[in-house]
Protein backbone atom coordinates (compact mmCIF):
# COMPACT_ATOMS: atom_id res chain seq x y z
CA UNK A 1 0.00 0.00 0.00
CA UNK A 2 3.03 2.46 0.71
CA UNK A 3 4.15 1.34 -2.64
CA UNK A 4 1.20 2.13 -4.90
CA UNK A 5 1.89 6.17 -5.08
CA UNK A 6 5.19 5.33 -6.31
CA UNK A 7 3.70 3.55 -8.92
CA UNK A 8 1.26 5.77 -9.70
CA UNK A 9 4.02 8.45 -10.57
CA UNK A 10 6.02 6.01 -12.37
CA UNK A 11 3.01 5.69 -14.52
CA UNK A 12 2.03 8.72 -15.29
CA UNK A 13 6.04 9.60 -16.03
CA UNK A 14 6.57 6.48 -18.31
CA UNK A 15 3.21 5.75 -19.93
CA UNK A 16 4.43 3.08 -22.26
CA UNK A 17 6.75 1.37 -20.07
CA UNK A 18 5.96 -2.13 -19.54
CA UNK A 19 5.62 -2.47 -15.20
CA UNK A 20 5.79 -5.49 -13.06
CA UNK A 21 5.81 -6.07 -9.71
CA UNK A 22 7.12 -9.00 -7.67
CA UNK A 23 5.35 -9.27 -4.47
CA UNK A 24 4.51 -12.19 -1.64
CA UNK A 25 1.33 -14.29 -2.80
CA UNK A 26 -1.34 -12.30 -0.37
CA UNK A 27 0.72 -8.37 -1.55
CA UNK A 28 -0.03 -10.09 -5.11
CA UNK A 29 -3.35 -10.75 -4.93
CA UNK A 30 -4.31 -7.01 -2.99
CA UNK A 31 -2.26 -5.44 -6.50
CA UNK A 32 -4.77 -7.04 -8.88
CA UNK A 33 -7.35 -4.53 -7.25
CA UNK A 34 -5.25 -1.86 -8.56
CA UNK A 35 -4.40 -0.77 -12.67
CA UNK A 36 -1.47 0.34 -13.88
CA UNK A 37 0.64 -2.93 -13.61
CA UNK A 38 1.31 -5.11 -16.63
CA UNK A 39 2.22 -8.20 -14.65
CA UNK A 40 1.98 -9.41 -11.21
CA UNK A 41 4.56 -11.39 -10.36
CA UNK A 42 3.85 -13.96 -7.05
CA UNK A 43 7.26 -15.31 -5.23
CA UNK A 44 7.26 -16.81 -2.03
CA UNK A 45 10.33 -15.74 -0.29
CA UNK A 46 8.54 -16.21 3.22
CA UNK A 47 8.39 -19.68 2.82
CA UNK A 48 9.03 -22.32 5.78
CA UNK A 49 10.55 -25.29 3.78
CA UNK A 50 13.95 -26.10 4.07
CA UNK A 51 16.70 -24.26 2.78
CA UNK A 52 17.24 -26.84 0.06
CA UNK A 53 13.48 -26.23 -1.12
CA UNK A 54 14.06 -22.58 -1.30
CA UNK A 55 17.21 -22.51 -2.79
CA UNK A 56 15.40 -24.79 -5.43
CA UNK A 57 12.47 -22.49 -5.57
CA UNK A 58 14.67 -19.50 -6.05
CA UNK A 59 17.15 -20.86 -9.15
CA UNK A 60 14.01 -21.88 -11.06
CA UNK A 61 12.32 -18.15 -10.60
CA UNK A 62 15.77 -16.62 -11.46
CA UNK A 63 15.57 -19.14 -14.70
CA UNK A 64 12.38 -17.60 -15.39
CA UNK A 65 12.60 -13.93 -14.98
CA UNK A 66 16.27 -13.32 -15.45
CA UNK A 67 17.30 -10.54 -18.09
CA UNK A 68 13.71 -9.71 -18.52
CA UNK A 69 13.84 -6.21 -16.55
CA UNK A 70 15.99 -3.61 -17.55
CA UNK A 71 15.67 -1.68 -14.22
CA UNK A 72 14.72 -3.19 -10.75
CA UNK A 73 13.54 -1.18 -8.08
CA UNK A 74 13.88 -2.48 -4.77
CA UNK A 75 11.61 -0.52 -2.70
CA UNK A 76 11.93 -3.05 0.73
CA UNK A 77 15.55 -2.61 1.46
CA UNK A 78 16.10 -6.09 2.30
CA UNK A 79 18.89 -8.37 1.93
CA UNK A 80 17.31 -10.89 0.28
CA UNK A 81 14.60 -8.53 -2.01
CA UNK A 82 18.21 -6.65 -2.86
CA UNK A 83 19.96 -10.19 -3.35
CA UNK A 84 16.83 -11.34 -5.70
CA UNK A 85 17.30 -7.58 -7.77
CA UNK A 86 20.73 -8.96 -8.06
CA UNK A 87 20.30 -12.38 -9.33
CA UNK A 88 17.87 -10.98 -12.23
CA UNK A 89 20.43 -8.86 -13.73
CA UNK A 90 20.07 -5.40 -15.01
CA UNK A 91 20.35 -2.21 -13.35
CA UNK A 92 19.21 -2.12 -9.61
CA UNK A 93 18.13 0.91 -8.01
CA UNK A 94 17.48 1.10 -4.01
CA UNK A 95 18.06 3.06 -1.18
CA UNK A 96 21.56 3.86 0.80
CA UNK A 97 23.05 2.16 3.81
CA UNK A 98 21.21 4.92 6.03
CA UNK A 99 17.62 3.77 4.36
CA UNK A 100 17.39 0.06 3.64
CA UNK A 101 15.60 -2.14 6.56
CA UNK A 102 18.89 -3.82 6.42
CA UNK A 103 21.97 -2.30 5.50
CA UNK A 104 23.97 -4.68 3.75
CA UNK A 105 21.33 -4.62 1.12
CA UNK A 106 22.69 -1.53 -0.48
CA UNK A 107 25.41 -2.92 -1.23
CA UNK A 108 23.57 -5.53 -4.06
CA UNK A 109 22.76 -1.54 -5.99
CA UNK A 110 23.94 -0.13 -8.93
CA UNK A 111 22.30 3.36 -8.09
CA UNK A 112 21.18 4.35 -4.84
CA UNK A 113 19.46 7.21 -3.91
CA UNK A 114 20.12 9.88 -1.60
CA UNK A 115 19.75 9.88 2.05
CA UNK A 116 16.35 10.44 3.45
CA UNK A 117 15.48 11.07 6.83
CA UNK A 118 13.46 8.14 8.64
CA UNK A 119 11.11 10.86 10.28
CA UNK A 120 8.80 11.03 7.19
CA UNK A 121 6.26 9.35 6.51
CA UNK A 122 7.19 5.86 4.61
CA UNK A 123 5.54 6.91 1.29
CA UNK A 124 7.33 9.95 0.97
CA UNK A 125 10.42 7.56 1.16
CA UNK A 126 9.33 5.40 -1.37
CA UNK A 127 8.53 8.35 -3.82
CA UNK A 128 12.24 9.73 -2.92
CA UNK A 129 13.43 6.42 -4.38
CA UNK A 130 12.34 7.77 -8.00
CA UNK A 131 14.06 10.27 -7.94
CA UNK A 132 17.18 7.84 -9.74
CA UNK A 133 14.76 7.78 -12.74
CA UNK A 134 14.40 11.72 -12.36
CA UNK A 135 10.93 12.24 -10.81
CA UNK A 136 11.23 14.54 -8.04
CA UNK A 137 8.57 16.13 -5.63
CA UNK A 138 5.69 13.44 -6.72
CA UNK A 139 2.42 14.02 -4.57
CA UNK A 140 0.69 11.03 -2.95
CA UNK A 141 -1.73 9.92 -5.19
CA UNK A 142 -3.11 6.36 -5.82
CA UNK A 143 -4.20 4.23 -9.03
CA UNK A 144 -7.84 4.49 -8.82
CA UNK A 145 -11.18 2.19 -10.29
CA UNK A 146 -14.24 1.91 -9.50
CA UNK A 147 -14.53 -1.21 -6.77
CA UNK A 148 -18.04 -2.60 -7.24
CA UNK A 149 -19.24 -4.75 -4.11
CA UNK A 150 -19.66 -8.43 -4.89
CA UNK A 151 -23.05 -9.82 -4.25
CA UNK A 152 -22.25 -11.23 -0.86
CA UNK A 153 -21.42 -7.81 0.44
CA UNK A 154 -24.08 -6.44 -1.16
CA UNK A 155 -26.73 -8.87 0.73
CA UNK A 156 -24.78 -8.14 3.72
CA UNK A 157 -25.65 -4.76 3.77
CA UNK A 158 -29.26 -5.16 2.85
CA UNK A 159 -29.54 -7.76 5.28
CA UNK A 160 -27.46 -5.81 7.97
CA UNK A 161 -29.31 -2.49 7.63
CA UNK A 162 -26.66 -0.74 7.48
CA UNK A 163 -27.44 3.19 5.78
CA UNK A 164 -25.71 3.82 2.36
CA UNK A 165 -22.16 5.04 3.08
CA UNK A 166 -23.05 6.20 6.32
CA UNK A 167 -21.79 3.35 8.92
CA UNK A 168 -18.78 3.33 10.85
CA UNK A 169 -16.46 0.61 10.60
CA UNK A 170 -14.59 -1.08 14.21
CA UNK A 171 -11.03 -2.93 13.06
CA UNK A 172 -10.15 -5.40 16.00
CA UNK A 173 -7.27 -6.32 13.55
CA UNK A 174 -3.67 -5.52 13.58
CA UNK A 175 -1.42 -8.13 11.90
CA UNK A 176 1.02 -7.92 14.79
CA UNK A 177 0.05 -8.67 18.78
CA UNK A 178 1.75 -5.64 20.17
CA UNK A 179 -0.65 -3.83 17.78
CA UNK A 180 -4.50 -5.25 19.02
CA UNK A 181 -6.00 -3.30 21.10
CA UNK A 182 -7.89 -5.66 23.98
CA UNK A 183 -11.49 -6.76 23.90
CA UNK A 184 -12.35 -4.66 27.01
CA UNK A 185 -10.64 -1.33 25.14
CA UNK A 186 -12.76 -2.19 21.77
CA UNK A 187 -16.28 -3.01 24.19
CA UNK A 188 -15.38 0.39 25.16
CA UNK A 189 -15.13 2.34 21.97
CA UNK A 190 -18.27 0.11 21.00
CA UNK A 191 -20.70 0.94 23.74
CA UNK A 192 -20.32 4.25 23.24
CA UNK A 193 -20.27 5.43 19.73
CA UNK A 194 -23.09 2.83 19.18
CA UNK A 195 -24.77 5.72 20.69
CA UNK A 196 -24.62 7.79 17.64
CA UNK A 197 -23.88 5.88 14.72
CA UNK A 198 -24.36 1.99 12.88
CA UNK A 199 -21.28 0.45 13.42
CA UNK A 200 -20.24 -3.19 11.52
CA UNK A 201 -16.80 -4.96 13.15
CA UNK A 202 -14.39 -5.50 10.76
CA UNK A 203 -11.54 -8.77 11.31
CA UNK A 204 -8.83 -9.92 9.38
CA UNK A 205 -8.25 -13.34 11.14
CA UNK A 206 -9.86 -16.08 13.09
CA UNK A 207 -8.32 -15.05 16.32
CA UNK A 208 -9.33 -11.74 15.46
CA UNK A 209 -12.91 -12.42 14.34
CA UNK A 210 -13.45 -14.35 18.15
CA UNK A 211 -12.31 -10.93 19.62
CA UNK A 212 -14.34 -9.25 17.04
CA UNK A 213 -17.05 -11.52 17.21
CA UNK A 214 -17.20 -10.99 21.44
CA UNK A 215 -17.48 -7.57 21.14
CA UNK A 216 -20.25 -7.76 18.59
CA UNK A 217 -22.31 -10.26 20.75
CA UNK A 218 -21.80 -8.26 23.83
CA UNK A 219 -22.17 -4.46 22.36
CA UNK A 220 -25.24 -5.43 20.03
CA UNK A 221 -22.94 -4.21 16.98
CA UNK A 222 -22.76 -6.13 13.95
CA UNK A 223 -20.12 -8.32 12.65
CA UNK A 224 -18.69 -8.29 9.03
CA UNK A 225 -18.44 -11.30 7.41
CA UNK A 226 -14.81 -12.11 5.91
CA UNK A 227 -13.93 -10.15 2.92
CA UNK A 228 -11.47 -10.10 0.09
CA UNK A 229 -9.75 -7.66 -1.08
CA UNK A 230 -12.33 -5.81 -3.42
CA UNK A 231 -15.19 -6.44 -1.03
CA UNK A 232 -12.88 -4.44 1.53
CA UNK A 233 -11.65 -1.91 -0.17
CA UNK A 234 -15.36 -1.13 -1.01
CA UNK A 235 -16.72 -1.31 2.51
CA UNK A 236 -13.84 0.96 3.53
CA UNK A 237 -14.53 3.50 0.38
CA UNK A 238 -18.36 3.66 1.33
CA UNK A 239 -18.02 3.68 5.31
CA UNK A 240 -18.14 7.09 7.27
CA UNK A 241 -15.40 6.42 9.46
CA UNK A 242 -13.19 3.87 9.96
CA UNK A 243 -11.19 3.20 13.75
CA UNK A 244 -8.22 0.57 13.33
CA UNK A 245 -5.13 -0.35 14.37
CA UNK A 246 -1.86 0.43 11.92
CA UNK A 247 -2.91 -2.12 9.17
CA UNK A 248 -3.97 -2.12 6.25
CA UNK A 249 -7.55 -1.17 6.72
CA UNK A 250 -6.34 2.17 7.73
CA UNK A 251 -4.07 2.25 4.51
CA UNK A 252 -6.76 1.79 2.62
CA UNK A 253 -9.02 4.22 4.42
CA UNK A 254 -6.46 6.95 3.47
CA UNK A 255 -6.06 5.53 -0.18
CA UNK A 256 -10.39 6.17 -0.39
CA UNK A 257 -9.95 9.34 1.49
CA UNK A 258 -12.35 7.33 3.98
CA UNK A 259 -11.92 9.68 7.63
CA UNK A 260 -9.82 7.51 9.96
CA UNK A 261 -8.84 7.16 13.71
CA UNK A 262 -5.63 5.64 13.73
CA UNK A 263 -4.66 3.93 16.95
CA UNK A 264 -1.13 3.63 17.11
CA UNK A 265 1.46 1.47 19.37
CA UNK A 266 4.98 0.05 18.44
CA UNK A 267 4.53 1.84 14.72
CA UNK A 268 5.22 5.60 14.33
CA UNK A 269 2.06 7.43 13.35
CA UNK A 270 4.61 10.20 11.82
CA UNK A 271 6.02 7.50 9.32
CA UNK A 272 2.95 5.25 8.97
CA UNK A 273 0.37 7.47 9.99
CA UNK A 274 -2.77 8.46 7.93
CA UNK A 275 -1.97 11.30 5.30
CA UNK A 276 -5.46 12.01 4.60
CA UNK A 277 -6.24 15.83 6.35
CA UNK A 278 -9.54 14.45 7.97
CA UNK A 279 -7.91 11.67 9.86
CA UNK A 280 -6.29 11.47 13.02
CA UNK A 281 -4.05 9.66 15.11
CA UNK A 282 -4.39 8.67 18.67
CA UNK A 283 -1.53 7.07 20.73
CA UNK A 284 0.46 6.82 24.15
CA UNK A 285 4.22 8.23 23.56
CA UNK A 286 6.31 6.57 25.89
CA UNK A 287 10.65 6.28 26.50
CA UNK A 288 10.40 3.23 24.36
CA UNK A 289 7.74 4.26 22.00
CA UNK A 290 7.58 3.64 18.09
CA UNK A 291 10.17 0.60 18.91
CA UNK A 292 8.08 -1.41 15.83
CA UNK A 293 8.32 -4.82 18.27
CA UNK A 294 5.49 -7.19 17.11
CA UNK A 295 5.71 -8.87 20.74
CA UNK A 296 6.03 -6.57 23.82
CA UNK A 297 5.71 -7.83 27.62
CA UNK A 298 3.90 -5.47 28.34
CA UNK A 299 2.12 -3.38 25.72
CA UNK A 300 2.20 -0.38 27.98
CA UNK A 301 1.88 1.98 24.86
CA UNK A 302 -1.42 0.20 23.36
CA UNK A 303 -2.76 -0.51 26.50
CA UNK A 304 -2.47 2.66 28.29
CA UNK A 305 -4.29 4.26 25.39
CA UNK A 306 -7.50 5.67 27.06
CA UNK A 307 -10.52 4.76 25.22
CA UNK A 308 -12.20 8.14 25.68
CA UNK A 309 -9.34 9.41 23.51
CA UNK A 310 -10.46 7.31 20.53
CA UNK A 311 -14.05 7.77 21.04
CA UNK A 312 -13.59 11.67 21.51
CA UNK A 313 -11.63 11.67 18.55
CA UNK A 314 -14.20 9.86 16.13
CA UNK A 315 -16.97 12.15 17.06
CA UNK A 316 -14.42 15.24 16.48
CA UNK A 317 -13.87 13.66 13.28
CA UNK A 318 -17.43 13.24 12.50
CA UNK A 319 -18.41 16.77 13.10
CA UNK A 320 -15.71 18.50 11.07
CA UNK A 321 -17.07 15.83 8.07
CA UNK A 322 -20.34 16.72 9.04
CA UNK A 323 -19.51 21.03 8.93
CA UNK A 324 -17.57 19.88 5.56
CA UNK A 325 -20.74 18.76 3.66
CA UNK A 326 -22.98 22.03 4.98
Amino acid sequence: MHTLPALQSLRRRFPDARISWIAEPAGAKLLESFPGIDQIVAFDLKSRRGLPAKFVSLARFVRRWRGEFDVVLDFQGLIKSALLAFLLGGERWGFGRRNTREPLAALFYTRRADPFPETRHVIHKNLHLLSLAGIHGSAVEYPQREWMPSERLTDFLRKSGLPDRGWVILNVGGGWPSKVLSAEQWLDIARELKKEFRLAMLWGNEKEKETAAAVARQSGVQLAPFMDFNDLICFISRARLLVSADTLALHLADMTRTPAVGVFGPSSPGRNGPLFPGSVAVYRELACSFCYRRRCDTMDCLHGIVTEDIIKAARSIDAQRDRNLD
